[in-house]
């Protein structure tokens, strides 16, 4: 069914006016029923639009929606690179980059280390925040409103002894990453890795990613891996300022579209 939806989306962006059910069935090779059940879900969730005059259907508000998150995480990626491979240079260990998505982190970009040991984070991966040391430096930065939101839809779940699984306490460890401006993870996640991760801000001071040192714990004990942080403090704040002209530049060109 997955495969059915999205060749009606890929066959709909030929089609900027619109399209009629029978055509778009016809063009997908699908029975009009199954491509009429396929486009009513579609459309529940704001990936098409039905045009009643015509009766044509044609891309929706969320496609655009998802194109424009795809690019904004792309463009970040790119700004971020030569900012963590020098910090994975002066480490010597992964340097990872992650968004904050619904109730979990997604990795948008890594630089890998010399060492023969490296920590396997792919890029796409998720992870949960309340585990993990970028989740926990983006989500101890959010406004009030949201972080008290989203803590009490977290579902903590234990990966390792070492997992926080209880809300009071998260919220304490919270309160100390806002205050020493890092948050570190000490075997919570997977045993035998340790993480330091800072957030980057954005031009309204919101965590708009987080970036982290992740090494193998055989090798980096914690308070080696605290000595870490002022390189990566530098890196996001590098990154933050790169962020803010990126969107600068953005703004200005779309006000000369716009006069």
């Amino acid at each position: 069914m997955l495969t059915r939806g999205l060749s009606l989306l890929l066959e709909l962006g030929k089609h900027p006016a619109g399209v009629g059910l029978s055509e778009l069935a016809r063009r997908c090779s699908l029975p009009t029923s199954t491509a009429y059940r396929l486009l009513t879900d579609l459309y529940s969730l704001g990936f098409i639009s039905f045009d009643e005059g015509s009766r044509n259907y044609a891309l929706g508000l969320a496609v655009f929606k998802l194109s424009h998150a795809v690019s904004a995480v792309q463009g970040l990626s790119e700004i971020a690179r030569p900012a963590m491979q020098r910090v994975s240079e002066v480490t010597g260990e992964t340097c990872l980059l992650s968004v904050l998505d619904g109730r979990e982190i997604v990795y948008i970009e890594r630089t890998n280390c010399p060492v023969p040991v490296q920590i396997a984070a792919q890029i796409g991966r998720r992870s949960p925040i309340h585990c993990t040391s970028m989740g926990k430096a983006l989500l101890a930065f959010q406004p009030d409103a949201e972080k008290k939101e989203i803590l009490g839809q977290l579902r903590l779940e234990r990966f390792t002894p070492n997992t926080i699984v209880a809300r009071r306490q998260l919220v304490r460890e919270l309160e100390q990453v806002r205050k020493r401006g890092y948050a570190v993870l000490d075997e919570e996640y997977d045993l035998g890795i340790r993480a330091v991760g800072v957030p980057v801000f954005d031009t309204h001071g919101r965590p708009a990613a987080a970036i982290c040192v992740s090494a193998p714990a055989y090798r980096t004990p914690r308070e080696k891996l605290e000595t870490l942080v002022p390189a990566l403090q530098e890196a996001a704040a590098t990154i933050g300022i790169q962020l803010t002209g990126a969107n600068r530049d953005l703004n200005v060109r779309r006000a000369r579209r716009a006069g």
